[in-house]
Order: structure tokens, then C-alpha cells, then sequence
């Protein structure tokens, strides 16, 4: 059977539904919308085309596009040469420049939708699994433990049983957090007292104290004994040690048994809390423990009143001490406390310096004419820390001279106290010469002056250092160098100072020069205390500082700095406001403070007496309550 040829101008249509329908008759070009977006059969493909940077050329080869014949034809795209010209790029002149503008509902919306840029990314919920807690570095561990630690300190007081209360608890979680927080509650122990702990009743058991319990711990477990860096003493052991609370037998006691501990710890750094007072044979058991300790970071020598060999201590001779230095190597910190009438032996100090190759902090106090003078000031080796306190022995001249020496290349931080030093020349010569020095404390009653050649010419009386970055300058008696360290800062002698201590400040002048203080609010008792005050007699007394302070502020707020007058609309004045002036410079980077460095004390430096002991010592010594709740955190870096 032949094959039925299509009739012209008859389509095919590829539907399921057309394949048994007649043929229809396909429409005329003039009748038939193209839809551009819909595909139709057409022997031409529609292409669309717009650009406004580039001249369209027909490509040979290239379908053409069929013209419409509707009225709704728009050509788009320039279709002759002249077109071409007049449409080609930048050909086109507006009278204004086109701009968009937002709708109403647009700005709306924008306003009320976050942006992008801050819309909160999806949080999982679902725990994160064991395996990550269990693969944390040792690192991680120990850093939440100081954090922890952190929780039960109060700037210099800790709550003992509620760190100790919260590490017993990590130790019961798992295995890993358990020798974190084992490693970390024997790292630092604070060492409980020695008293009797209660005894059931009918019980055989002999007495036992929490001191004796500790050390029986370390005597059964070398691996923790290894463990313990730093031993604090408490208040109570404290009480014990010092005689001031018990018998004489629990004194010797005490001493045994934390001279026993010493000897387990092996890797001991620090003991703090409590500077032995080397007064009689007791107080001596610690010396060869300690000595026997490598890895000593500090210690602090306390020898005031008993003669070295005497009948009081006759197993001791000044030597001792130099040969207790042969085994500390790692020593960084070192105090010598000392009394006026105690002879050490000439050269005793040198030689126990010279066996301290990593000495960096150093304070001499109370030290002998003949054991540390001027001499004996030249040989100290390289520093960071020096502090002299009440020596004797050192003069002007040797303070003058301590610029020219090996310790000025290295040192940052030099306190002198109570050395009255009288010249201001050697303090010149110091903040010259100290290219590292960032912080300076001088405290003493004589008023440091320049030398009469000196005050005739301006130019070399100026003090000045670039590196200072504090500076503590507490002169009770009044004189020509407070007004000079004004008039330094004023003319930018001390370019990097940030801080400044000026107790002494009776003018004014150097508060003038800094940020201004806060106001406080003033006690009748602190008025009480200016009236007691009030005369020509200086007194040492930081309180009575800060309320001379705080009344200069409140003497400029009551002068004028600047009127506020307003009118209203008929231009007469409504109202008028006086703003008063302050004292100091606002663009001025320096902070003036008179805080205390021990929280309430009434003196402006911290001394040795507040970190050798707790304070519930001094308490109980004299029948005082005590005032501090928990214990302190007493370390010899606070000196320095």
C-alpha cells in the first residue's frame, strides 16, 4: 500500500491526542502571533538580542528573526546604520540623570528585615558527642581550673573550702577530669592547721590533725608529692607557727610537721604565707629543708632580732645562710629582711648574691652600716626589680653612682624608701640614665632638693625619662620637687607615663595635669578628720589624701567654667544654668590614683610586714577580731 503523501500546508502535530484527528489548515504569517517565550514550528528559530555596548552585525549563516505583522511589534534592538549611529553607546541625552527611588513599602520592609550580613546562623542542639570532651588537650583542663579558681578569689582573699568543695567534685566525673583536677589541687596546696581533730566517743583512735593527714598522703604517694609546686600557709597554721596561738610544744610541732613536708616535695617552687622569723632554734628547722629544694623560685630571709651564734641559736652561724644559696640556681626572688643592730659579717650579702645566677628581684631591708652600704651597692648584678628599703648604709652619692652600673642596663622597676635621700640630682641622674626603667617609687619624709649651682640655670633642672611608665612620688614634707615633677609632665618630660601616685600632691599642681577624678561622696567623719589634721604638722596618712583631693574637685565645681542661657521664642530668657569647672585635663592620658597598694590600708605602699604573715596574726597578737574573711594571697612579687 503506497504511503498517503501529506497535503500542503497541512502540519503534523506530535500530540497524543492529534495523532487521530483530522489535519488542520496552519495559519498565515499574517495571522499568527509568535509568542517570543514559546516554542513553535517555524522554519526560523526566534532569537532575542539586546546590548547597548556592542554593534550587532549579521553573522553569515545565522537564522534570521521573522517580522511581525501585529500592532504590538516593538523592535529593541536598531535595525539600520543610521539607528545605529544615533543609538550607538553614551549617544543618549536625558534632561535629568535618572535615579532610583525606594517605595514606601520597600523602605519598610528593608527596615524591619535583618540584614544578611547579621541574621543569626542555625545553632545544632544536639550535644556534642563524648569522644570530643575526651580528646581535649591537657591545656584545656587546666585553663577551666583557673578559671574556676578565679570564682573563689576576691582580689586578694580565697574561699579555701569552696575551691577545695568544687575540685572534689570534678574528681568524681571521670577519669580524665579526675587527673586534671588531682594534678591541679596538688599543684598549689594550701596547708590546713594543726589542731586536734575531734574525737568520736569510746574511740581508742589517737588524735589526728588535718596537717598530719596531708602528710601522711604525700609519704604514701610519691607521684603527688612530685606534683606539689607551691605551698600557701594558712591563717591558722600561720597563728601556730608564729607562737601566737597555742603552747610552745604545738609551735615545735607545727615546724616538724611542715618541715617533714618540705622534705617530700621534691619539686617545690614557692612557700608563701608565712616568712619565717629566724629568732630561736624552732624557728630554724625549715633553713635545711628548704635549702635541699633545687627549684626554689623565692624565699624571703627573715633575721630582726637574735644574734647569728649566739646561746639563742648556736647551731647557726652567719655562713649557714651564704651555703644556703649553693643549691638554688633557679632563685628569681629574693628578700633579706634584716635589723639595724644585727651584724651578718662583712661581704655576707655579695657572696650570697654571687651564687644566685637568675636573681631578678631583689629587695634589701633594714640591712646593717657594714653588711650593705654604698660599696656594696655597686657590685648587685643585673636586675628587672630593686628595692631599698631603709638602708643605712646608702647615701647620695651611691644612689647617683647606681646609674653608672650594670644593674641601671637592666632594671625596670626601683623603689627607694626611706632612705631621705637630699639631693635631687641623684634622682635626675637615675631617670636619665635608666633607658628601661618603667616604674619608680620613692618614699620618704626629707624633700629632695637640687644643688645651689643647679637652680640657677633652668635647662639642666628638668627631670625626664621616655620609658617611665609609672610613677610614685610620695614626699611627706613639702618642697621645690613635686613642683618640678608638675612642671616635667607639663612639658612632656615623661612622654610614656600612664600612671602617678602623688599622696604629697598638697597644691594640687600634678592632679591638674591628669584625667579628672570621680567625685565622691564625703563623710562627716572624713570632715572630722580634716579638722584633726588641720595644721602645720605633716602626717603621713593616705585617707586624709584623697579627701584633700576630693575637696579641691568640689572647690572648682562650685567656680564657673561656662553659662547656659536659654531664651524662648520671644527672645527672653527662660532659664540659666551655671556648669561648673573640674580639675585636670581631659585629653590628658595620665591617671591620677591614690589607692592603697593593700586594700585598706591607710598607707599608700605595700610593705614586707603585709605579705611575711596574715593579718590574723597582727590579730591575734592583739586580742583584735578578726577583719579579713578567708585567706590571703601573700606573695613576695607584691613588693616589687
Amino acid at each position: 500500500m503506497a504511503d498517503a503523501q501529506p497535503r500542503s500546508g497541512l502540519k503534523r502535530s506530535k500530540s497524543l491526542k492529534n495523532l487521530f484527528s483530522r489535519a488542520h489548515k496552519a495559519p498565515t504569517a499574517q495571522d499568527e502571533e509568535l509568542l517570543p517565550c514559546r516554542p513553535v514550528k517555524q522554519r526560523f528559530a526566534q532569537d532575542h538580542t539586546t546590548s547597548d555596548d556592542i554593534h550587532l552585525r549579521p553573522t553569515d549563516g545565522a537564522p534570521g528573526v521573522p517580522k511581525r505583522t501585529s500592532s504590538q511589534q516593538r523592535n529593541t534592538w536598531p535595525t539600520t546604520d543610521k539607528e545605529r549611529k544615533e543609538r550607538s553607546p553614551g549617544s543618549h541625552n536625558f534632561e535629568t540623570v535618572p535615579h532610583l527611588v525606594r517605595t514606601p513599602w520597600e523602605s519598610e520592609r528593608r527596615l524591619s528585615r535583618r540584614p544578611q550580613s547579621q541574621r543569626l546562623p542555625l545553632v545544632d542542639q544536639r550535644p556534642l558527642p563524648r569522644r570530643i570532651f575526651e580528646q581535649l588537650p591537657r591545656e584545656i583542663y587546666h585553663c577551666i581550673l583557673d578559671h574556676l579558681e578565679m570564682q573563689h578569689t576576691n582580689r586578694t582573699s580565697v574561699d579555701v573550702l569552696g575551691l577545695q568543695s568544687s575540685l572534689n567534685a570534678l574528681l568524681l566525673v571521670n577519669r580524665r577530669w579526675h587527673r586534671a583536677a588531682r594534678e591541679h589541687m596538688y599543684r598549689s596546696i594550701w596547708l590546713p592547721s594543726n589542731d586536734d581533730l575531734p574525737k568520736r566517743a569510746l574511740s581508742l583512735r589517737s588524735s589526728r590533725t588535718l596537717l598530719k593527714m596531708l602528710l601522711r598522703t604525700l609519704e604514701e604517694s610519691a607521684a603527688l608529692a612530685s606534683m606539689v609546686r607551691h605551698l600557701r600557709v594558712t591563717a591558722r597554721l600561720a597563728c601556730a607557727l608564729d607562737g601566737a596561738d597555742g603552747t610552745p610544744e604545738e609551735r615545735r610541732a607545727a615546724y616538724a610537721v611542715l618541715a617533714d613536708i618540705i622534705n617530700l616535695c621534691p619539686n617545690l617552687e614557692l612557700l608563701s604565707g608565712y616568712s619565717p622569723v629566724i629568732r630561736d632554734s624552732v624557728s630554724t628547722k625549715l633553713l635545711i629543708p628548704l635549702a635541699l629544694r633545687p627549684g626554689i623560685k623565692s624565699h624571703a630571709w627573715n633575721v630582726q632580732s637574735a644574734q647569728l651564734g649566739s646561746d639563742m641559736m648556736p647551731d647557726l652561724d652567719p655562713m649557714d645562710l651564704v651555703e644556703c644559696h649553693d643549691n638554688w640556681r633557679g632563685l628569681e626572688t629574693l628578700v633579706w629582711c634584716s635589723s639595724p643592730d644585727l651584724d651578718l659579717g662583712k661581704g655576707m650579702v655579695s657572696a650570697a648574691l654571687q651564687r644566685l645566677p637568675q636573681l631578678k628581684h631583689l629587695m634589701l631591708l633594714r640591712l646593717n652600716r657594714q653588711d650593705f652600704h654604698n660599696g656594696t651597692l655597686m657590685t648587685l648584678p643585673a636586675l628587672r626589680s630593686l628595692r631599698l628599703d631603709n638602708l643605712e648604709g646608702v647615701t647620695d652619692h651611691g644612689i647617683e653612682q647606681l646609674a653608672y652600673t650594670r644593674t641601671a642596663m637592666s632594671l625596670e622597676s626601683l623603689t627607694l624608701v626611706g632612705l631621705e635621700l637630699t639631693s635631687l640630682r641623684a634622682i635626675q641622674q637615675l631617670l636619665a640614665h635608666l633607658g628601661r626603667l618603667k616604674k619608680f617609687v620613692i618614699v620618704q619624709d626629707t624633700s629632695p632638693e637640687l644643688p645651689p649651682t643647679m637652680r640657677s640655670t633652668t635647662s639642666n633642672t628638668a627631670l625626664a625619662s621616655a620609658s617611665l611608665q609609672y610613677l610614685h612620688w610620695d614626699i611627706l614634707v613639702a618642697g621645690s620637687g613635686t613642683a618640678l615633677i608638675a612642671k616635667s609632665i607639663a612639658h612632656g618630660g615623661f612622654p610614656s607615663l600612664t600612671k602617678v601616685k602623688v599622696p604629697g600632691d598638697y597644691e594640687g599642681a600634678i592632679q591638674a595635669l591628669c584625667r579628672p577624678i570621680a567625685q565622691e561622696t564625703l563623710h562627716a567623719s572624713d570632715l572630722e578628720l580634716i579638722d584633726r589634721f588641720n595644721s602645720d604638722r605633716y602626717e603621713r596618712f593616705l585617707r586624709l589624701s584623697q579627701i584633700q583631693a576630693q575637696l579641691r574637685v568640689r572647690e572648682s565645681r562650685q567656680q564657673p567654667s561656662f553659662n547656659v542661657v536659654v531664651h524662648d521664642e520671644n527672645k527672653r530668657i527662660s532659664a540659666t544654668h551655671v556648669i561648673g569647672g573640674y580639675v585636670g585635663d581631659m585629653e590628658s592620658k595620665i591617671e591620677y590614683s591614690l589607692e592603697p597598694d593593700v586594700e585598706g590600708s591607710h598607707y599608700s605602699l605595700i610593705d614586707f610586714g603585709d605579705v611575711e604573715m596574715p593579718k590574723a596574726v597582727y590579730e591575734r597578737r592583739n586580742e583584735m577580731e578578726r577583719s579579713v574573711f578567708g585567706e590571703q594571697l601573700l606573695d613576695l612579687s607584691m613588693l616589687f
